[in-house]
């Protein structure tokens, strides 16, 4: 996950559970301390405040999600250690008290076909053929293949 997204996270995260009763103290106050240094130092860049502000008013709105992460990468917020870091502390916290969790997905598969799964992954539908990374050996064409190890017959 590259910086900017990391930051947006926290504070995405940190703005929504602020707001609920059971946000522990120390989640309020790793998002208000995370929130004061962003702005201590990007306020006045760009319009990082303004774009804060608004998020904190609808933290799940992916659009003004965007319009912040616009903001802190014009104001170079990526490249700050100390931000960047306290982001990070605060995304732990949140995972440790459960209010966020890792990302996930769910792959359905209806009829026949396959699911491929993970970086360059490669899956090709019923009698298909799908070639994907370092292939070696023959060519395999109408059930045989060609090749000096490839003998397959059908």
């Amino acid at each position: 996950m590259d910086p900017v997204t990391i930051i947006v996270a926290a504070l995405v995260a940190g703005a929504a559970a602020a707001t609920k009763d059971v946000a522990a103290q120390a989640v309020r106050d790793g998002y208000n301390g995370l929130k004061a240094l962003v702005v201590r130092k990007f306020g006045q860049k760009a319009d990082v405040a303004p774009a804060l502000v608004a998020l904190e008013k609808k933290p799940d709105s992916g659009a003004r999600q965007e319009v912040l992460k616009e903001e802190l990468t014009t104001a170079g917020a990526g490249e700050d250690a100390e931000v960047v870091q306290q982001a990070q502390r605060l995304v732990d916290l949140l995972k440790e008290q459960g209010l966020i969790t890792g990302p996930s997905y769910q792959a359905v598969l209806h009829g026949s076909g396959a699911i491929a799964q993970g970086p360059g992954a490669v899956a090709a539908g019923s009698g298909g053929v799908a070639i994907g990374g370092d292939v070696r050996g023959g060519e395999v064409r109408g059930g045989e293949a060609s090749g000096d190890d490839n003998k397959v017959k059908k």
